[in-house]
C-alpha cells in the first residue's frame, strides 16, 4: 500500500512539473475568460487554431513547451484556446477577423484587442511578443490614440507599423507613406532605421533599397551578419526575376555569380532556379531539357517541390499548352516529384495537370484522384480545385 502511494504522488508531482513546463490553457467560455480577467488583472491569451494546422501542432509541440514560455505565460496571462472552426471559436474568429492560423490575440477583460500576431515562430520571438503585448508603448489602443493625436515621429511610426501590419494593413500602410516622408538619413543610419530598412526595402528600385544598397559597408558594420546576409540576398532575389524579364544578361550573370559562390545549398538551388527561369524565357527547347534533365539527375534530384514548380511553370504558356518537347520534359519533372514525394497535394496535382494537356487519361485520372484525397487536408477552396481537377481528368 505504502509502496502504491509513493508511486501515486510521484506519478502527480511528474504531472505537476510537466504542466509547468508548458503553457496552461484553461477550459473556459470566452465570457468566463474575460472575467478571470478582470479579477486577476490580467490580459487575456487566446490561441485561435484548427484542427488541420500543421503550424498549430508544431507550436503546441515546440514552443508552448518551453520552460521559459511557460513560465512566462502561465504568471502574466490567462491562457485559453479555441478551434476557430467549432463552437464558440467561430464567432471569436468571426468577431476578430481571424483568417490564418495559428493567430495569437491578446484580450483585456472587456473583450478590447490590445495585441496581436500569428503564425509559428521560433520561442524567443514568441516570448517576445508576448511581453511587448505587457508593454503600453506596444498595445494597440495606445499605439491608435498616439497617431490619432498627429505623433508622427520616426521612431513611433516604426514601432506603430510593426504592430498594425499584424491587425491592419491599411493603417499600416497608412503609415509606411508618412515614414517615407519623416525618415531622414540620419534616422535611417540608426538602430531603428536598419529595423526600417530590414522591413521596408523590397527593391534596389525603392528608397530603402537603394539606401541600403550606397550605404552597404556602414550596414556591414553594425548590423547582426546573418541579418546583413538575409536583406541583400532578399533584394537580389526580387532583382534577379528583373533581370530576367528585361533581359538584363551581364546583371543576371553577376547576380547569379552570388548565389553559385555561396557555401549555403538553398543559395546554389536558388542559382539553379534562376538558371532554369533564365533558359525557359530566352534560351531554346533543347537548352531547356538539357539543364533540366542535368539539375533533376543532380542538384535538384531530392528537391520534389523544386521540380513539380518547373513542371507546372513551364507546361502552360499564358494558359496554353506549352511546345510538346517542353511539355514531355516538364511531365518527367512532375513524375520524378510525386515519386520521392506522393503525399503532396501540390505533386500530385501538377502531374494530373500535364498529363491532362498530353493526354494521358489513366495516369491523368490516378494523378488526380490522390490530389482530391490529399485536399482533404487543404481548403475548402482547395478541395473545389481539385474537383474540378478530377473532373477534367474523368472528361478526357
Amino acid at each position: 500500500m505504502k509502496r502504491l502511494l509513493l508511486t501515486s504522488l510521484a506519478f502527480v508531482q511528474a504531472m505537476i512539473l510537466l504542466a509547468q513546463e508548458h503553457i496552461q490553457f484553461q477550459k473556459l467560455t470566452f465570457s468566463e475568460a474575460k472575467e478571470l480577467a478582470k479579477k486577476e488583472n490580467k490580459l487575456i491569451f487566446l490561441d485561435g487554431f484548427t484542427s488541420w494546422c500543421a503550424p498549430c501542432k508544431w507550436m503546441e509541440g515546440n514552443v508552448f513547451s518551453q520552460p521559459e514560455v511557460a513560465a512566462y505565460f502561465n504568471a502574466r496571462f490567462i491562457n485559453t484556446k479555441f478551434d476557430c472552426e467549432v463552437g464558440e471559436g467561430v464567432e471569436i474568429a468571426k468577431n476578430y477577423q481571424i483568417k490564418s492560423f495559428p493567430t495569437y490575440l491578446f484580450l483585456d477583460g472587456k473583450g478590447t484587442l490590445i495585441y496581436r500576431t500569428q503564425s509559428r515562430m521560433e520561442a524567443d520571438l514568441f516570448l517576445k511578443q508576448a511581453q511587448q503585448a505587457n508593454d503600453p508603448d506596444y498595445q494597440i489602443p495606445n499605439l491608435r490614440k498616439q497617431y490619432d493625436q498627429g505623433l508622427r515621429e520616426s521612431n513611433f511610426l516604426l514601432r506603430y507599423i510593426k504592430v498594425m501590419e499584424q491587425t491592419d494593413s491599411n493603417a499600416a500602410n497608412n503609415a509606411k507613406k508618412t515614414l517615407d516622408s519623416v525618415a531622414t538619413d540620419e534616422f535611417l543610419r540608426s538602430p531603428n532605421g536598419w529595423e526600417t530598412i530590414k522591413m521596408m526595402a523590397q527593391s534596389y528600385e525603392d528608397r530603402y533599397g537603394k539606401f541600403f544598397e550606397s550605404n552597404k559597408s556602414y550596414f556591414k558594420n553594425v548590423a547582426l551578419a546573418a541579418e546583413f546576409e538575409n536583406k541583400e540576398t532578399q533584394l537580389l532575389r526580387y532583382a534577379m526575376y528583373g533581370y530576367i524579364r528585361d533581359n538584363k544578361a551581364e546583371e543576371f550573370k553577376e547576380g547569379l555569380a552570388y548565389f553559385e559562390q555561396s557555401n549555403k545549398l538553398e543559395h546554389k538551388i536558388d542559382a539553379a532556379m534562376y538558371q532554369v527561369e533564365w533558359t525557359a524565357a530566352h534560351g531554346t527547347e533543347k537548352e531547356f531539357v538539357s539543364l533540366t534533365d542535368h539539375l533533376r539527375k543532380g542538384l535538384l534530384k531530392e528537391e520534389d517541390e523544386k521540380l513539380s514548380f518547373i513542371a507546372r511553370r513551364n507546361a502552360n504558356v499564358k494558359g496554353d499548352a506549352a511546345k510538346p518537347s517542353i511539355l514531355k520534359q516538364c511531365y518527367i519533372l512532375a513524375k520524378q516529384a510525386v515519386e520521392m514525394n506522393p503525399s503532396s497535394y501540390s505533386n500530385q496535382g501538377t502531374l494530373a495537370d500535364i498529363c491532362i494537356a498530353l493526354k494521358k487519361k489513366k495516369e491523368a485520372i490516378k494523378a488526380a484522384e490522390a490530389a482530391r484525397g490529399l485536399a482533404e487536408l487543404e481548403t475548402s477552396k482547395i478541395i473545389k480545385l481539385a474537383d474540378a481537377l478530377l473532373e477534367r481528368a474523368k472528361s478526357l
